[in-house]
């Protein structure tokens, strides 16, 4: 629901006769950034600030996904996942690693979190998340070519690679619950996916086929969006962390606090922090539960001489949860292991071994790995809500401030759309998919 707020009405025309709404937007990831892109095109004054330089936004969270655009993919909170969290939680290079600590907020988050991994709750979600996925592509498509973004980006789908032959049935399974949203799927045994690419080991005994996804070279792409703002009348303000929320007595939010104490007015602000939107969040009154869940990544030059197969497009390895994405950079053919969530606090120590993990996760199902170096690695944090599922909307108790974070591990998919949303609930316009499910009010 849109907050009792001076922007709930729709502005009224012709626009410029009044003065121009400002906007503050907190966070210049890919949510951040397209919100601040949509916003600008209605006509408002946009403010993004950021603690962060450039490059580090360019290698932050959304720079550092895996690259695969995978609409339709199911939430954390899947049936069955809590348990299998319980048993991974002190392994160090399970997929999911949750560092054992005498924490109440995490406890908190844990059980919530095992509340919603059932099936009615998925559902939900998957109706929610499907209309979003239909409509992000699009979104993004159309600011890829009106901005002229080369981020080596393909409409090529993704891959469900299977090792056993025992749980094709359950990839299958998967993929037949997404068709009553549209999408379309394609079975391939092992020797028509060798056949088609030759990357692949023998041992693997197939995969699915999910057509409608995409792949970018993700860095790029938040890269080439935050390079485009100014040409839109947006400032983007780097190195200038937020450390606190100008209120009004009503509650209401009229500006942002920045770490070298400036204080930005604004008709509105949405934080769109990512992780840190729940530590920025409570300066303001306003808890968004969210746990950093750390992933990873390895990326890898191809060889000009005697390369390896490559594979065509990317991929989810299904056994090993590992993605691997092809891109080529600067006209670098690049292969991209990412993967592991790691939740533990924040600003811990890298842990290496989750690092070496990708690899040996990869091995078994690729021909020439061995054969490529590490041109790079990373890690960075997912914000992870209890319950699956992104905030996205106004806070009810505090007009004037907006919520857009949460997305886990679909940021980068989801973000193009999540902005589209955004602006229009910030004009007082009727979201282009329903967001009655991300109500950042269910939290409190």
């Amino acid at each position: 629901m849109v907050p009792d707020s001076p922007l709930q009405s729709p502005p009224r025309a012709p626009y410029a006769s009044a003065p121009r709404k400002h906007v503050v937007v907190v966070g210049a990831g890919i949510v951040g950034a397209s919100t601040a892109w949509h916003l600008a095109k209605k006509g408002f004054d946009v403010t993004v600030v950021d603690r962060e330089t450039p490059r580090a936004i360019a290698d932050g969270a959304s720079g550092g996904n895996a690259g695969l655009l995978s609409i339709g993919h199911y939430p954390l909170t899947r049936p069955g996942v809590s348990m299998r969290g319980l048993k991974w939680m002190f392994s160090r290079t399970a997929p999911l690693y949750i560092k054992p600590r005498l924490d109440r907020e995490l406890v908190a988050w844990l059980w919530n979190f095992h509340l919603h991994c059932n099936k009615r709750h998925l559902d939900r979600c998957m109706a929610v998340l499907c209309a979003m996925g239909w409509q992000t592509l699009e979104v993004l498509e159309g600011m890829l070519a009106e901005e002229s973004i080369d981020c080596d980006y393909a409409r090529d789908g993704w891959l469900d690679v299977v090792m056993k032959p025992e749980n094709m049935a359950h990839a299958e399974a998967e993929a037949r619950s997404l068709e009553k949203f549209g999408y379309a799927w394609e079975r391939l045994d092992g020797d028509a996916l060798r056949r088609r690419d030759p990357c692949f080991k023998g041992d693997v005994a197939g995969a699915i086929h999910m057509k409608d996804s995409a792949h970018c070279a993700p860095n790029d792409l938040i890269a080439g969006l935050v390079r485009a703002l100014p040409k839109h009348g947006v400032t983007v303000r780097f190195d200038s962390g937020v450390k606190g929320f100008r209120q009004a007595r009503s509650g209401a939010v009229t500006g942002v606090l920045l770490e070298n104490g400036e204080m930005l007015a604004a008709d509105a602000v949405v934080l769109a922090a990512g992780v840190w939107s729940d530590a920025l969040g409570r300066l303001a009154g306003v808890a968004i539960p969210m746990q950093g869940a750390r992933g990873y990544h390895l990326q890898f030059d191809y060889p000009a001489v005697n390369p390896p197969p490559m594979p065509s497009t990317g991929m989810v390895l299904h056994e090993t949860f590992v993605a691997i994405t092809p891109m080529e950079r600067s006209g670098q053919r690049q292969l991209r292991l990412a993967g592991t969530l790691e939740i533990g606090p924040l600003g811990e120590p890298w842990m290496r071994e989750r690092l070496e993990m990708l690899v040996k996760g990869s091995t078994a199902y690729l021909n020439g790995l061995e054969a490529l170096k590490p041109a790079a690695e990373w890690a960075g944090y997912r914000p992870c809500t209890s319950d699956g599922m992104p905030a996205i909307g106004g806070v009810r108790t505090k007009p004037g401030l907006f919520i857009a974070t949460g997305h886990a591990m679909m940021g980068m998919t989801l973000g193009p759309v999540t902005g589209k949303a955004m602006a229009q609930i910030v004009a007082g316009e009727k979201p282009c998919f329903d967001v009655a499910m991300l109500d950042p009010a269910r939290f409190n």
